[in-house]
């Protein structure tokens, strides 16, 4: 397993189809939701409905390179993906913040499942400048940071997220993975700590609170929360999590 401790960083990504009145023409709300409705389940159908509500105008045709979004990251081209919402969320000029910020959001979510990191940093740049009040943006652009290697913004990011949401868990497992990399394991632990606290059964929490166990010396602490998590991975039927694949391979090192 190529790095495994990097996998506690790759967190669910819920792609959830959002869209409003943007432009002044009626929307026809049935269109959308039927090429919404098929990217599951036929997503080059859903393609082939998306680029002919394109060429239509106003709210349908906005709808349309969102549906064609949706249906990219269904047929694995993430970085098409990434293009096309964030296209939509730049034009939607007549649309309010919140879901300007929204779909940029989804483009940084897009583009960093495809490996493209620069600019899934500024999708979030983008979200954050229009709603800067939203934890879950400086969240996303902190997990983006961390893949990239850029741990030190990583980590100034996780706290302005926690500084919104002290208990947004998700934001103290990054900040931990930072401090942790960049040489601060007695820092790491306080959130590491306060994020099995809060759920002592996430598998995410326990990978991470073993790795920094195992930076600070103490083999016995970090074997007890690997082993942990491996055995509510078992209770639970999340064998294949790759927060327990992880775990399970540090235990057999």
């Amino acid at each position: 397993m190529k790095n495994p401790s990097a996998l506690l960083l790759i967190l669910p990504f819920v792609l959830a189809p959002v869209m409003a009145s943007a432009q002044e023409t009626p929307a026809d709300p049935a269109s959308y939701e039927a090429c919404v409705a098929l990217v599951e389940s036929d997503a080059a159908a859903a393609l082939d409905m998306a680029k002919t509500l394109k060429r239509q105008r106003g709210e349908t045709e906005a709808g349309g390179t969102h549906c064609e979004a949706l249906a990219l990251m269904q047929l694995g081209r993430p970085a098409e993906a990434g293009d096309a919402f964030f296209n939509l969320a730049e034009r939607l000029l007549r649309a309010g913040d919140a879901m300007r910020s929204d779909i940029y959001a989804q483009a940084g979510d897009a583009w960093v499942l495809g490996g493209e990191y620069e600019p899934a940093i500024r999708a979030y740049d983008n979200a954050i400048a229009r709603t800067p009040d939203k934890p879950d943006f400086y969240e996303g652009r902190a997990r983006v940071k961390a893949l990239a290697g850029k741990w030190e913004g990583a980590r100034d990011d996780a706290a302005e997220a926690l500084a919104l949401d002290p208990n947004f868990t998700a934001a103290m497992l990054i900040r931990s993975a930072a401090n942790r990399t960049l040489g601060y394991p007695s820092a790491a632990l306080v959130d590491a700590n306060h994020a099995v606290e809060l759920n002592p059964h996430s598998l995410d929490a326990l990978l991470e609170r073993g790795l920094v166990h195992r930076a600070l010396g103490d083999k016995a602490s970090a074997w007890g929360d690997w082993s942990n998590a491996v055995k509510y991975a078992k209770e639970t039927g999340r064998e294949s999590d790759p927060a327990a694949l992880a775990a399970a391979h540090y235990l057999s090192q």
